[in-house]
């Protein structure tokens, strides 16, 4: 008797060993690894929801502009982003006192254009305050890259530097030439300890003065106000002006028009045109042309002179050689 319910005992435990065997064992934690591509176990981060119109861009290798930058944002209520490099810089690479380091050899090569690791959006923005460090009296290179990629159509832009000592020089004025659009205000130097009140009180002058630079032309002792366009000609003119004038001694040609060199050659879009008083022209890519009278031929437009009436052209330009001075200021 005993052996028999021992049997049934036995049976009975087998069949619910069995039972519980069956069900399938869950895990309570998934591994990165075992998550589907596609799938996220966490849900992702919301964007940053903003209406300002005001950005601060800046570059710093070594954390002073980036004080700068980030008090400039919070007094002004703009967002804020930095211009990272694709290729970070060393310690080394900065060092001043060697000529051969990254950052020297960069800055003793105007067209060096070191590569940002990520591009920057301007859509929204109406004012961009940009900031950088003074690199051997200049901007860094990398300034030159972010600008050169940029429309800065409709946009006011205003540059900021931080120095030991150095002042902003004609940083500001390059950078302009090289971006070729927006309305760029005289930039400033500032010590990365500048102060809250410092900053601020710069911030109230720029709002409430217009200082927005441009191409200035003057014929003899006389600055004509001239309508210039946008293009590559003309970014390329304002940056061989922008760090001293250029003074072109110009010849009468035709009783038409007065011509002169100008050292070097440009961008040039040639196309037939038909001109008259005021114009002012490209010639074969390295002379300037403005106009008097009428004429016809293949020419890549530069400007017009829009407060001088056609009489009062040919009494600046048609009684003998002028001399023609061009600045950006």
């Amino acid at each position: 008797m005993k052996r028999i319910l021992s049997l049934i005992l036995f049976l009975a435990i087998a069949a619910l060993c069995a039972g519980c065997g069956s069900a399938p064992t869950q895990s309570t934690s998934t591994s990165p690894a075992e998550t589907q591509a596609g799938e996220s176990t966490e849900p992702p981060a919301a964007e940053p929801e903003t209406d300002s119109t005001i950005l601060v861009v800046y570059f710093s290798a070594t954390g002073t502009t980036r004080s700068v930058a980030e008090k400039m944002a919070a007094l002004t209520g703009a967002d804020i982003v930095e211009i990272i490099p694709a290729r970070p810089y060393t310690s080394q690479d900065l060092n001043y006192n060697d000529r051969s380091t990254r950052a020297s050899a960069e800055q003793n090569t105007p067209d060096a254009r070191p590569e940002i690791a990520e591009d920057i959006s301007l859509d929204g923005y109406t004012t961009v305050y940009l900031g950088y460090p003074i690199w051997w009296g200049q901007a860094p290179r990398i300034l030159s890259t972010f600008v050169e990629s940029h429309d800065f159509t409709g946009v006011t832009v205003i540059p900021f530097c931080t120095s030991a000592s150095s002042d902003i020089g004609q940083s500001d004025d390059t950078l302009a030439a090289q971006a070729g659009s927006g309305s760029w205000l005289q930039g400033r130097r500032f010590s990365g300890s500048a102060s809250e009140n410092e900053l601020r009180e710069w911030i109230t002058e720029t709002e409430g003065v217009n200082m927005e630079k441009r191409l200035h032309l003057s014929i003899n002792d006389t600055e004509v106000t001239v309508d210039w366009e946008d293009s590559e000609s003309v970014a390329a003119l304002t940056e061989l002006v922008s760090s001293e004038p250029l003074t072109v001694q110009m010849s009468m040609y035709g009783d038409f028009e007065q011509v002169g060199s100008l050292g070097t050659a440009l961008p040039r879009n040639d196309s037939q045109t038909t001109t008259r008083a005021g114009d002012i022209v490209l010639y074969s890519g390295n002379q300037i042309v403005i106009f008097y009278g009428t004429n016809s031929w293949a020419y890549t437009r530069l400007g017009r002179v829009t407060d001088q009436s056609e009489a009062e052209m040919k009494d600046l330009l048609g009684g003998g050689n002028v001399t023609v001075t061009l600045w950006w200021e």
